[in-house]
């Protein structure tokens, strides 16, 4: 091999291991999930999501953001004798426009479907549904970063339109037509997290209260 092949491919390299590092650092990876079900209600009552570590995301049963935080410890302010010091900015509405030292951006009344709404943390993009996805609900959160975000929908035929489908690669499924034992619309899974619960075996005043919760784990974990 001449030297100048050699080389060529040795850059040809390095650009490559280069644009692999990249495309890692700007990617969003979901450290822990946390979801939170109900005796009471069907679905979900709330998710809490922590990306890269750092950010996290409160989200309510449709997939609103409910509130952003930081993980405690994370790099977003100056440390003094007390520890870290956690800088708060917030606009004219009350919203953040700062979390984790990463500036927070909205949408503005240009686009009306999603006005108001979180456009960007720092390089993470959101993005929500609007008029060209004619089978989800209009303002729905679509995307965080790489994390897509999917309802059931009309195409779903057993399975309640607008709750939530899955959440990157982790799947949300609910008993349905097909469980004709147990509580219609209560959280079946979601990933390999299995929710059971009194059903028309047991004695009826229990009915569709939780009975167990198998296989949370450190990053995917539900409480009620």
């Amino acid at each position: 091999m001449s030297r100048s092949i050699y080389l060529n491919c040795r850059h040809l390299l390095v650009t490559l291991l280069m644009l692999i590092v990249a495309s890692q650092t700007n990617a969003q990876n979901i450290t822990a999930a946390h979801f939170r079900v109900s005796d009471k209600i069907q679905g979900l009552r709330s998710i809490e999501l922590i990306l890269n570590s750092k950010i996290i995301i409160g989200l309510g049963p449709e997939g609103k953001i409910f509130y952003v935080d930081q993980v405690d410890g994370s790099d977003s302010g100056n440390d003094n004798d007390n520890g870290p010091s956690y800088d708060r900015f917030y606009n004219t509405e009350g919203n953040p426009t700062s979390i984790a030292n990463q500036p927070i951006t909205y949408f503005d009344s240009s686009d009306k479907d999603k006005e108001g709404k979180i456009q960007s943390i720092g390089s993470i993009k959101f993005d929500y549904n609007d008029s060209y996805d004619i089978h989800d609900i209009k303002g729905r959160l679509k995307s965080i970063g790489s994390i897509k975000i999917a309802y059931n929908n009309s195409f779903d035929i057993h399975d309640k339109a607008g709750t939530l489908k899955s959440i990157g690669d982790i799947d949300i499924k609910y008993y349905n037509a097909f469980d004709i034992n147990e509580p219609q619309g209560k959280v079946k899974s979601i990933g390999k997290v299995k929710v059971s619960y009194y059903n028309k075996f047991d004695d009826e005043k229990y009915f569709g209260r939780i009975k167990s919760i198998t296989g949370n784990s450190k990053r995917l974990y539900i409480t009620k």
